[in-house]
């Protein structure tokens, strides 16, 4: 089971969920990504190099290199239950590095500073989702 896949599903299609007082015009087509943004497919590889395929092993190495960037209040936010506290593009270049960014977006073809926002929006959620109970897996 690939447990990463289906919370990028859960959390791409919570995000795109229109409000309520904006309902989608009838029999209107999927949006595409704008050029150079990863689609869901480029994403979801993407996320898997990160998180250490489907079943996200390379979890708590992730959020341990937060922690060690001094992101350690956000980082516990998404772990814990309650609300996410936010990262910024810059903090994620950080954390990652411009020249690990720049491999990840070259080989999906895309581009590496909307790489960087748009991992800034699903790293938290996704972490979130990944921790459940408010505490990390036990290896």
């Amino acid at each position: 089971m690939d447990i990463l896949g289906e919370i990028l599903k859960q959390v791409i299609a919570g995000a795109a969920q229109p409000s309520p007082q904006r309902q989608p015009a009838p029999q209107q087509r999927p949006a595409q990504p704008p050029s150079g943004m990863p689609s869901a497919d480029d994403l979801g590889e993407i996320l898997g190099q990160i998180f250490g395929g489907g079943q996200a092993q390379r979890l708590p190495d992730v959020v341990k290199q937060f922690e060690e960037r001094g992101m350690r209040e956000q980082v516990d936010s998404w772990v814990r239950t309650g609300p996410n506290k936010p990262v910024e593009r810059r903090e994620i270049e950080d954390v990652f590095g411009q020249r690990e960014l720049e491999e990840l977006a070259k080989r999906r073809g895309v581009d590496r500073d909307q790489l960087a926002e748009v991992l800034a929006r699903y790293i938290p959620k996704i972490i979130d989702e990944l921790t459940p109970s408010g505490q990390l897996p036990r290896r």
